[in-house]
């Protein structure tokens, strides 16, 4: 038998994440013999093959279901608002009927679908495994900020405190806009970096902010690299979360990979988040310790003393455990059936 692992190419090739949930998939499987794009699953006329069919679906609903030439594992299955309407009638609809029990990455596409008579469950996202191979008994002092929430706009009276910050904290805010790179204007930059130490300085010490490091998983860049190399990229990101002394971000799969390689993390979340955003977040946020943004200010949904710090330190949740355990068994005896036999 065959085994694949899903790719995006085309639109939506910017974002590294869905290359992390590649690589969790990646643990399970005895080897990689290649590579289908999500948005041309019911084009796919090659080899038959095993799929673990965990992601976001989908961008052209048109390429739905897939090809009966892929043998699937539903789990972490994200169906989007913007086009259920389109994917879950008919015969998509009952692809995913005879394809059941379908696991569902956020309990938003569990409801979706239980409606429409799709027997499913709540099995979070396949990142939560990534422990199985890439948890490290090691961590440095290495604070990542992976694409924090900056909330932007506001008038006159948050740019006048903006600035205001800015010259009380000159040092500060020129050392973190050298790492934060957001606008290719130097000067817009540095008072973006301004509102950011501002707003993060109210939860972490202004020396964690100083010293951190300020990466992305989305660039122009990754659209340039072939298939084999930005799943190249999320291992050399995983394995720097991994020795991370903690991480903040807003990315849900930084946040969810983190848990899994049980590396303290904080998941920032905006206050007035769009549906079609927030939609994915359902039975996930309630895994991290969580902080809302908004441009008045953080406010952490758990308890702390003092400032946050490579010193102080909060532990993350363990509720994502139990659904990781039954992630890796589903996956451990997806590729150990050998009841689908090729002719």
């Amino acid at each position: 038998m065959k085994y694949k692992l899903l790719s995006v190419e085309g639109k939506g090739v910017n974002n590294i994440g869905d290359y992390i949930q590649a690589l969790a998939s990646s643990q399970f499987l005895p080897q990689i013999d290649g590579f289908i794009n999500r948005e041309g699953l019911a084009d796919y006329d090659g080899d038959e093959c095993k799929v673990i069919m965990n992601g976001w679906y989908m961008h052209n609903p048109k390429e739905w279901p897939p090809s009966s030439k892929i043998h699937p594992l539903f789990v972490s299955m994200h169906i989007n608002k913007t086009v259920s309407d389109e994917m879950v009638v008919g015969e998509g609809l009952d692809y995913l009927k005879k394809e059941s029990p379908i696991g569902c990455r956020d309990t938003n596409t569990l409801e979706m679908l239980k409606n429409r008579g799709v027997d499913a469950f709540f099995s979070g996202c396949m990142t939560l495994t990534l422990g199985e191979k890439y948890k490290s008994s090691k961590h440095g002092d290495k604070v990542y900020f992976v694409d924090p929430v900056v909330p932007l706009g506001g008038g006159l009276r948050y740019l006048t405190k903006d600035v205001c910050f800015l010259l009380w904290n000159l040092i500060l805010v020129l050392s973190i806009s050298k790492k934060m790179i957001v606008s290719r204007k130097w000067i817009n930059n540095v008072i973006i970096s301004a509102r950011f130490a501002r707003l993060y300085s109210k939860v972490f010490s202004k020396t964690t902010l100083r010293n951190g490091e300020y990466i992305s998983q989305e660039s122009s860049r990754f659209a340039k690299m072939s298939n084999e190399q930005r799943l190249q990229e999320a291992e050399r990101l995983i394995t720097l979360y991994s020795e991370a002394k903690f991480v903040v971000t807003k990315r849900i799969h930084c946040a969810l990979p983190c848990l899994g390689i049980e590396t303290p993390v904080y998941f920032i979340q905006i206050d007035d988040d769009s549906d079609i955003s927030s939609c994915r977040f359902g039975g996930l946020t309630e895994l991290f310790n969580r902080i809302m943004i908004s441009r008045d200010g953080l406010r952490p949904d758990f308890e702390y003393r003092d400032k946050l710090s490579e010193s102080n330190l909060i532990k993350n949740k363990e509720s994502w455990k139990p659904l990781a355990r039954k992630l890796s068994k589903m996956c451990k005896d997806f590729v150990q059936d050998n009841s689908v036999v090729v002719q």
